[in-house]
C-alpha cells in the first residue's frame, strides 16, 4: 500500500517541478520581450515605458462597434475614443479628451481638433427631432474643456474654451461660439457670426480676415499635431 503513495508522491514532486520550469520560462520570455521593446522605444526616444502603471487604452471597442481612424489621426496617450467613432484624416483629439459614440455615430471630420479634457457625446433621442449622431465637420476647432452632446458643428467653425452646446443644436460654417458660452439643445449660430453667453445669443458678425485666421488656426493645430505623432 506504501509503494502507490509513493509513486503518488514523487508523481506529484515531478509535476509542480514542471510548473515551476514551465513559469520560469515564461517569466524568461516575457523579460526578454519587454527588454527588446525598451530598446527599440529607446532608438525611436520614445521613452513612455518608464511609467510604473498606465493601463489606459485609447480606442476601446463597444460590442461589436469600433472606432474607425485614418492613419493620420493624432490621438493622444490619454485621451479615450468609444464606440461608434469616426475621424477623417489629420484631425488630433488632444489630452484628456473623450470621444463616446454608445449612443449613436460620432462622426468628426478632416482637419479638425477637439481640445484638451473635451467631452464629444452621443444621444439616444434628439429632443428637437433632428438625428441624434454628433456631427463635427472639416476643419472645425473645439477649445478646451468644452461639452458637445448630440449637436452639429459645421466646416471652419470654431467652438471657445468651455463651452457647452445641447442636443440638436447647430454652429454654422464659420460660425463663433465664444469661451464659456453654452448653446442650448436645438440652438443655433449662423454662419459668419459670433456668440456667446449663456444661454447664447448673437454678439457680432465675423470680419472677412477673421474668417481666414479660422483655416489659419486649424492649420496651426495640424503643425503642433505632427510634431507629437
Amino acid at each position: 500500500s506504501s509503494c502507490p503513495q509513493v509513486c503518488a508522491a514523487h508523481y506529484g514532486c515531478r509535476l509542480g517541478a514542471m510548473k515551476r520550469v514551465l513559469v520560469g520560462v515564461g517569466k524568461a520570455l516575457r523579460d526578454t520581450g519587454q527588454a527588446v521593446e525598451r530598446m527599440g522605444m529607446r532608438a525611436q526616444d520614445n521613452w513612455i515605458f518608464q511609467e510604473k502603471i498606465c493601463r489606459h487604452r485609447a480606442l476601446m471597442n463597444l460590442f461589436d462597434q469600433r472606432p474607425k481612424l485614418r492613419p493620420s489621426v493624432f490621438v493622444a496617450p490619454n485621451a479615450s475614443l468609444v464606440g461608434n467613432v469616426s475621424v477623417m484624416d489629420e484631425s488630433s483629439i488632444w489630452y484628456g479628451a473623450v470621444v463616446r459614440g454608445d449612443q449613436s455615430p460620432v462622426d468628426i471630420g478632416g482637419k479638425s481638433s477637439i481640445g484638451d479634457r473635451s467631452v464629444v457625446l452621443s444621444a439616444s433621442v434628439n429632443p428637437t427631432g433632428f438625428a441624434a449622431k454628433t456631427s463635427i465637420g472639416d476643419w472645425v476647432t473645439v477649445g478646451q474643456g468644452c461639452v458637445l452632446r448630440g449637436c452639429t458643428v459645421d466646416n471652419f467653425a470654431v467652438v471657445g474654451d468651455g463651452c457647452v452646446i445641447g442636443e440638436g443644436a447647430l454652429v454654422e460654417t464659420h460660425g463663433m461660439l465664444e469661451a464659456g458660452s453654452v448653446l442650448p439643445a436645438g440652438g443655433l449660430v449662423p454662419r459668419g457670426e459670433v456668440h456667446g453667453g449663456n444661454p447664447a445669443a448673437f454678439v457680432r458678425k465675423l470680419e472677412k480676415d477673421e474668417i481666414a485666421a479660422i483655416e489659419k488656426k486649424a492649420e496651426e493645430k495640424e503643425a503642433v499635431e505632427t510634431r507629437l505623432a
